[in-house]
């Protein structure tokens, strides 16, 4: 075997110790962990369903929907607000 067919096979095989950064420079994708799981984008989608709902059965049930959906959003809101400041710190 010549030395550049055995320079190809060592470079074409990644290692598993690598540090963040790979060969090529590359940084490993953002988030390294996900985020944990909330309840929040299911209250917004039963909220948006109420509101849809409600224009086919009746105005009060759109206001419910209305504000389920509102709650929904600012859980969600401040889900992302408190996780960005976990990270700046």
């Amino acid at each position: 075997m010549d030395e550049s067919a055995e320079k190809q096979q060592n470079h074409s095989a990644p290692s598993p110790a690598k540090s963040a950064h790979d060969a090529t420079g590359l940084s490993a994708p953002r988030p390294l962990h996900p985020p944990p799981p909330t309840f929040w984008p299911f209250v917004t989608a039963v909220g948006l369903a109420a509101c849809f709902w409600g224009a086919v059965l009746n105005l009060f049930v759109v206001y419910v929907g209305i504000g389920v959906f509102v709650v929904g959003m600012a859980g969600l809101v401040g889900d992302w607000v408190v996780e960005q400041r976990n990270e700046q710190t």
